[in-house]
């Protein structure tokens, strides 16, 4: 936060305020919680020539991030939130199910 080039004058003799110094402050603020839906996309790839001769046509498409669930939606941060909110606050499930909808 800077002052305006007016503001730079001394209100005793009118002359030029150099920076001496600066002070800073810091503030705390609270951000709730969010859920985001992370896509991954991952291209499928074939073979023209095979499909035209007619060979079943082998497609490749790079593998899946490890999921600590196999087929889960839910990412290890998740989880670890889940499992903390239960364990360490005794918050049962289905409270926290509410949280998670508002």
């Amino acid at each position: 936060m800077l002052l305006a080039e007016e503001e730079k004058q001394c209100a005793c003799c009118g002359g030029q305020l150099h920076l001496m110094g600066e002070d800073r402050s810091e503030k705390l603020e609270f951000i709730p919680a969010q859920i985001k839906v992370l896509e991954h996309v991952r291209p499928k790839y074939a073979c023209r020539t095979c499909e035209k001769s007619g060979i079943q046509t082998p497609i490749k498409q790079a593998p899946l991030p490890a999921m600590p669930i196999k087929k889960g939606m839910a990412t290890s941060s998740l989880l670890s939130q889940l499992i903390t909110r239960k364990y360490q606050y005794g918050l049962p499930q289905y409270r926290q199910e509410s949280l998670f909808r508002q």
